[in-house]
């Protein structure tokens, strides 16, 4: 059970601690991500047991600067289109997704939580699309809590945003985000990805595994190629990741985690003053 993706979250709480903690006026801590295939190295759930264990260092970074937080559980029906042709990467529609966490967050409106937080770690463009599309949407509407969707600067510049709307929170810090080969893509269960969850979930990693691994050599020309998916996505990752596995670093690793914590929890702090 010590990976267990429900540990510290509100599933393994009681109703009277939820409770308490809307009288605290704790903000919520939303993970989104995916079920995917990592690899023949790194486990389907992934992105999602890496979403959730960043959110548990925010969480600890949070309670050192006077803030309160609680993690909901992690959600993972999301939307996979460059893995979507292997087995074990699962996908729900647009319509599904925004369904499901647009009701949930009703659910938390009601119990009487103000903020929640979402953060995703998958990188799939149509998944994070839509997360900002039902943050926006939540904040058109007439349901009285704030919802802020915390996106990495580049992707912000990708769909537009002006860097003003107050529903959105913007990691500025680009090098922290994206450590990559200079020529050679390191984007899907490479080395950055396998030396992430080596350092917080190792008993998931078969790094013996990863270690034999060769570069998947994808260059910016072949990404393209691959963000379609299905079966060209297929040809251009045969083995299923985008990277080099072998490239582990637990140290960097370590690193990433502490500079994203810090840069993620000042930012959460800022929508509070």
């Amino acid at each position: 059970m010590n990976y267990s993706i429900f540990k510290d979250t509100m599933a393994d709480m009681t109703y009277l601690e939820i409770e308490r903690l809307i009288e605290e006026e704790a903000v919520v801590l939303f993970p989104i991500a995916v079920i995917e295939e990592h690899g023949p190295h790194l486990p389907l759930g992934t992105d999602t047991y890496l979403t959730y264990a960043v959110l548990k260092h925010i969480k600890k970074s949070l309670e050192g600067m006077g803030i309160k937080s609680v993690i909901a559980p992690p959600y993972y029906w999301g939307i996979n289109v460059a893995t979507g042709g292997f087995a074990g990467s699962f996908t729900v529609k647009v319509g599904t997704m925004k369904a499901v966490i647009k009701d949930t967050i009703e659910c938390l409106e009601q119990w009487g939580f103000k903020r929640v937080y979402f953060l995703n770690m998958h990188g799939d463009f149509l998944h994070s699309k839509t997360i900002l599309d039902i943050t926006r949407e939540i904040y058109e509407s007439d349901v009285k809590i704030n919802v802020y969707d915390i996106i990495p600067q580049f992707f912000a510049s990708l769909v537009g945003l002006e860097g003003n709307e107050v529903y959105v929170l913007v990691q500025r810090d680009e090098d922290v985000r994206n450590r990559q080969p200079q020529h050679y893509l390191d984007i899907h269960a490479g080395g950055v990805e396998t030396s992430l969850m080596l350092a917080e979930f190792d008993e998931l990693v078969d790094e013996n595994k990863a270690r034999e691994l060769q570069s998947s050599k994808t260059t910016f020309e072949l990404l393209r190629k691959w963000q379609r998916g299905g079966e060209e996505a297929k040809e251009v990752t045969p083995l299923g990741y985008c990277g080099d596995p072998s490239n582990i670093s637990i140290e960097d690793a370590k690193k990433f985690i502490l500079e994203f914590t810090s840069m993620t929890a000042e930012l959460i702090k800022s929508t509070r003053i």
